[in-house]
Protein backbone atom coordinates (compact mmCIF):
# COMPACT_ATOMS: atom_id res chain seq x y z
CA UNK A 1 0.00 0.00 0.00
CA UNK A 2 1.13 3.52 -0.70
CA UNK A 3 1.80 5.91 2.14
CA UNK A 4 -0.55 8.67 0.94
CA UNK A 5 -3.97 9.36 2.33
CA UNK A 6 -5.39 11.73 -0.29
CA UNK A 7 -6.31 11.01 -3.89
CA UNK A 8 -6.68 14.32 -5.68
CA UNK A 9 -9.20 14.45 -8.50
CA UNK A 10 -8.13 16.29 -11.63
CA UNK A 11 -10.54 19.09 -10.68
CA UNK A 12 -8.35 19.89 -7.66
CA UNK A 13 -5.14 19.74 -9.68
CA UNK A 14 -6.58 22.08 -12.32
CA UNK A 15 -7.55 24.61 -9.64
CA UNK A 16 -4.14 24.18 -7.99
CA UNK A 17 -2.26 24.96 -11.20
CA UNK A 18 -4.36 28.02 -12.09
CA UNK A 19 -2.51 31.25 -11.28
CA UNK A 20 -5.69 32.79 -9.88
CA UNK A 21 -6.72 29.61 -8.01
CA UNK A 22 -8.22 29.38 -4.56
CA UNK A 23 -5.61 30.23 -1.92
CA UNK A 24 -7.00 27.75 0.65
CA UNK A 25 -6.98 24.92 -1.88
CA UNK A 26 -3.44 25.78 -3.02
CA UNK A 27 -2.18 25.89 0.58
CA UNK A 28 -3.81 22.57 1.46
CA UNK A 29 -2.45 20.80 -1.62
CA UNK A 30 1.05 22.15 -0.93
CA UNK A 31 0.82 21.02 2.69
CA UNK A 32 -0.35 17.54 1.66
CA UNK A 33 2.38 17.25 -0.97
CA UNK A 34 5.07 18.23 1.53
CA UNK A 35 3.67 15.70 4.00
CA UNK A 36 3.69 12.84 1.50
CA UNK A 37 -0.06 12.47 1.75
CA UNK A 38 -0.91 12.71 -1.96
CA UNK A 39 -1.29 9.79 -4.33
CA UNK A 40 -2.59 9.63 -7.86
CA UNK A 41 -3.83 7.06 -10.36
CA UNK A 42 -3.37 6.61 -14.09
CA UNK A 43 -6.80 8.02 -14.87
CA UNK A 44 -6.15 11.34 -13.08
CA UNK A 45 -2.68 11.54 -14.65
CA UNK A 46 -4.16 10.95 -18.10
CA UNK A 47 -6.90 13.55 -17.65
CA UNK A 48 -4.31 16.13 -16.61
CA UNK A 49 -1.84 15.32 -19.37
CA UNK A 50 -4.57 15.54 -22.02
CA UNK A 51 -5.17 19.12 -20.87
CA UNK A 52 -1.52 20.25 -21.05
CA UNK A 53 -1.05 23.55 -22.92
CA UNK A 54 2.00 22.56 -24.94
CA UNK A 55 4.86 20.03 -25.20
CA UNK A 56 6.90 21.69 -22.46
CA UNK A 57 3.94 21.78 -20.04
CA UNK A 58 3.16 18.17 -20.89
CA UNK A 59 6.73 17.06 -20.14
CA UNK A 60 6.93 19.03 -16.87
CA UNK A 61 3.55 17.76 -15.71
CA UNK A 62 4.47 14.16 -16.56
CA UNK A 63 7.62 14.46 -14.44
CA UNK A 64 5.82 16.00 -11.45
CA UNK A 65 2.97 13.49 -11.55
CA UNK A 66 5.43 10.63 -12.03
CA UNK A 67 6.96 11.36 -8.63
CA UNK A 68 3.69 10.69 -6.80
CA UNK A 69 2.81 7.22 -5.54
CA UNK A 70 0.23 5.67 -7.82
CA UNK A 71 -2.69 3.51 -6.72
CA UNK A 72 -3.59 0.81 -9.22
CA UNK A 73 -6.86 0.68 -11.09
CA UNK A 74 -6.95 -3.07 -10.69
CA UNK A 75 -9.49 -5.47 -12.11
CA UNK A 76 -11.23 -5.29 -8.72
CA UNK A 77 -11.54 -1.49 -8.99
CA UNK A 78 -13.02 -1.79 -12.50
CA UNK A 79 -15.49 -4.48 -11.42
CA UNK A 80 -16.59 -2.58 -8.32
CA UNK A 81 -16.96 0.64 -10.33
CA UNK A 82 -19.19 -1.24 -12.78
CA UNK A 83 -21.27 -2.62 -9.89
CA UNK A 84 -21.54 0.85 -8.36
CA UNK A 85 -22.55 2.44 -11.66
CA UNK A 86 -25.12 -0.30 -12.22
CA UNK A 87 -26.65 0.11 -8.77
CA UNK A 88 -26.83 3.89 -9.22
CA UNK A 89 -28.52 3.54 -12.62
CA UNK A 90 -31.19 1.38 -10.95
CA UNK A 91 -31.86 4.47 -8.79
CA UNK A 92 -31.90 6.73 -11.88
CA UNK A 93 -28.55 8.28 -10.92
CA UNK A 94 -25.89 8.57 -13.60
CA UNK A 95 -22.25 9.28 -12.81
CA UNK A 96 -19.53 9.48 -15.51
CA UNK A 97 -17.29 6.42 -15.80
CA UNK A 98 -14.13 8.38 -14.96
CA UNK A 99 -15.69 9.61 -11.70
CA UNK A 100 -16.87 6.10 -10.82
CA UNK A 101 -13.36 4.71 -11.33
CA UNK A 102 -11.65 7.46 -9.35
CA UNK A 103 -14.17 7.15 -6.51
CA UNK A 104 -13.82 3.37 -6.48
CA UNK A 105 -10.01 3.68 -6.37
CA UNK A 106 -10.40 5.90 -3.29
CA UNK A 107 -12.80 3.41 -1.70
CA UNK A 108 -10.67 0.37 -2.49
CA UNK A 109 -7.46 1.95 -1.20
CA UNK A 110 -9.08 3.69 1.80
CA UNK A 111 -8.22 7.20 0.61
CA UNK A 112 -9.90 10.56 1.03
CA UNK A 113 -10.89 11.92 -2.37
CA UNK A 114 -10.24 15.65 -2.72
CA UNK A 115 -12.39 17.27 -5.39
CA UNK A 116 -14.30 20.14 -6.93
CA UNK A 117 -16.89 17.88 -8.57
CA UNK A 118 -20.48 17.51 -7.39
CA UNK A 119 -20.61 13.88 -8.61
CA UNK A 120 -18.43 12.80 -5.70
CA UNK A 121 -20.72 14.39 -3.15
CA UNK A 122 -23.58 12.55 -4.84
CA UNK A 123 -21.63 9.29 -4.54
CA UNK A 124 -21.19 9.91 -0.80
CA UNK A 125 -24.94 9.52 -0.39
CA UNK A 126 -24.73 5.93 -1.67
CA UNK A 127 -21.27 4.74 -0.57
CA UNK A 128 -18.81 5.10 2.33
CA UNK A 129 -16.65 7.37 0.11
CA UNK A 130 -14.69 9.88 2.18
CA UNK A 131 -14.22 13.24 0.47
CA UNK A 132 -12.74 16.64 0.97
CA UNK A 133 -14.78 19.04 -1.10
CA UNK A 134 -13.44 22.42 -2.16
CA UNK A 135 -16.72 23.32 -3.89
CA UNK A 136 -17.53 26.09 -1.41
CA UNK A 137 -14.03 27.27 -0.51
Amino acid sequence: MTRGTALLDSSVWIAFFRPEGESELKAEVQRALRGGEVVTCRLVKTELLIGARDDRSYAELAVHLGILPQVPLSEEVWEEAARLGYSLRRRRVTVPLADLLIAQAALTHDLVLWHLDQHYELLRRFTPLRTRSFLHS
